[in-house]
């Protein structure tokens, strides 16, 4: 198994491809590893606080429990890697892909995902609280639960999302597309979209939707939530 300070050697010879790697616990506190593969490495709780790992490949990673906060990880490919409880608090995945990957339960408080590839993404009962979605594409991405307070959502594309039971306090939907998102809000005080109250929003059945009727709603059920 190569070690991280073995990894850290080998990347400054010259090695770019680290495919399948094991770094299970590994300790990587601010290295730079930028345009490298690790596709389907093994993170499983690693320790990559503050590291510089823009333009990799981390297609298929396991990555639970893994520490990013802090990290740069610009356009970075995370398809269909396993993220769960995850923290990448202040992380910045400007650009990157997620495509299919798992972040259920992750702390991703004050994250930047401007303009990064969320579709199909699993980001369940995750905390999203103060992050960046300016741009993204969260197209068939399931965020139940998810707590959205604060965060910035411009332009961002719901097409086909889940939110059921998602909080939203104090959000913006500007110039969001939700076309036949799926809507159940825990909290519904201060949405808007595009300047109007969320109860100018339809339903996944197209029938308008009052915001204190949903949230009324969703705290009833939100009693009883359950992990995904």
């Amino acid at each position: 198994m190569l070690n991280a300070e073995h990894l850290i050697e080998s990347y400054l010879l010259g090695r770019r491809n680290f495919d399948r790697i094991d770094l299970r616990e590994a300790q990587l506190t601010t290295p730079s590893l930028q345009s490298a593969r690790f596709c389907w490495a093994d993170f499983t709780s690693a320790q990559l606080i503050n590291a510089q790992i823009d333009e990799c490949d981390l297609t298929g990673a396991m990555m639970w429990r893994v520490g990013l906060q802090g990290a740069s990880c610009r356009w970075v490919n995370f398809h269909q890697a396993t993220m769960v409880r995850c923290d990448a608090t202040r992380a910045n995945f400007t650009g990157a892909s997620f495509h299919r990957a798992d972040l259920r339960l992750a702390n991703l408080r004050q994250t930047s995902f401007a303009g990064a590839d969320l579709r199909g993404a699993k980001l369940c009962y995750s905390d999203l609280r103060g992050a960046n979605l300016t741009g993204a594409d969260l197209t068939g991405a399931d965020l139940t639960g998810t707590n959205l307070t604060g965060a910035r959502m411009e332009a961002v594309c719901w097409r086909a999302a889940t939110l059921h039971r998602a909080q939203f306090d104090s959000a913006q939907f500007d110039s969001a597309q939700v076309d036949s998102a799926q809507i159940d809000l825990a909290h519904a005080e201060s949405v808007s979209f595009e300047g109007e109250p969320l109860a100018l929003l339809r339903t996944s059945s197209g029938e308008q939707g009052v915001a204190e009727d949903l949230a009324q709603e969703a705290l009833q059920g939100a009693k009883n939530l359950a992990p995904c």
